[in-house]
Parts: structure tokens; sequence; C-alpha cells
């Protein structure tokens, strides 16, 4: 999001009725503040551009996919990253932070994973991105704003879990 601009009011000579006030640097728009985090997710990965976020179920928490069978394939792509997570680590690699896939067909896939804070061992928001190969500049930028509501959604997650406590 970015900041509003000081735009600077034309001096009144004479009395006049004043606008709402602007808002500050420091303070939202009420289209900023308002802004569900679905309708920002949606805005990360304008089409042809797909973004998925699904929980280590495989669980769609959001997503931007157009079919059901879409989602259902990034659910399956989800579990395929979980266990690259799994076996990367076990094999001592260290904890992966992303995994791309480039296919013969032209697309690419980027993943990340975000551990859910005060979860289970190995709870994750898993994200991805699906996209034309000559969109990957794209998809990654894109990645890396579903990589922050990830983060988000993990705590989230996390505090209702301490919640139910």
């Amino acid at each position: 999001m970015s900041e509003p601009q000081y735009q600077p009011q034309p001096a009144m000579s004479e009395p006049q009725q004043q606008s709402e006030p602007q808002p500050t640097a420091t303070e939202s728009t009420p289209s900023e503040s308002h802004r569900s985090i679905r309708t920002h997710f949606s805005s990360l990965a304008p089409a042809p551009l797909v973004a998925h976020l699904t929980d280590s179920t495989g669980y769609a928490i959001l997503s931007t996919a157009e079919s059901s069978r879409q989602t259902n394939n990034l659910q399956q792509l989800s579990l395929a990253y979980l266990s690259v997570h799994d076996t990367a680590s076990r094999m001592g690699l260290g904890v992966p932070l992303r995994v791309t896939l480039v296919t013969r067909n032209g697309s690419v896939a980027i993943q990340t994973g975000t551990e859910v804070e005060g979860g289970a061992t190995g709870e994750m928001v898993v994200g991805t991105i699906v996209a034309p190969e000559e969109r990957t500049a794209e998809a990654r930028v894109a990645s890396w704003g579903v990589e922050e509501v990830a983060v988000r959604v993990g705590r989230v997650i996390g505090e209702g879990r301490k919640g139910r406590a």
C-alpha cells in the first residue's frame, strides 16, 4: 500500500465551506484501511497469474482459481510442496524457502511455505503462484506478496490455536 501524498490546498481569500479533511501521511484512506485480505490477495496475481493459499492438509484458504478442477490441482501441488519441504529437511539440505517448477508446456509454479506460529511441527501455510513462463518475473514478485499474506494467515491460525488452549 502506498501512503497518501501531501497535496497543498489553495489559499482561501474569503470564508468558504471546507471539504472533508484529507488523510495525513500517517493515516489510511478508507479504501486502504478497510480492504479485505481476500481483495488484497486477489490483487497480487492478476490474470493470467493464479494465486493459491492452503494449509498443511491441502485445504484452500484463499484462491484466485477459476474452476474447481484448477483448485483441486493447486491443492495437489501444495501437498507436493509439503513433501518436498519434508524430504529436503530430512536430507539435511535445510529448510526450503521457495520451490520453482518450470514445465515443458511453458508454465511456471512458484511455491513458498510459512510455518504456523505456535502450530504443530510441520504445520504450514503454502502459497502457490502459477503463470505462463514469460511472466516468471511477475510471478516471483507475486509470490513475495502471497508469502506476506501466508505469514499473516499463519499468525491468525496460531492465535486461534492459543485461544482454544
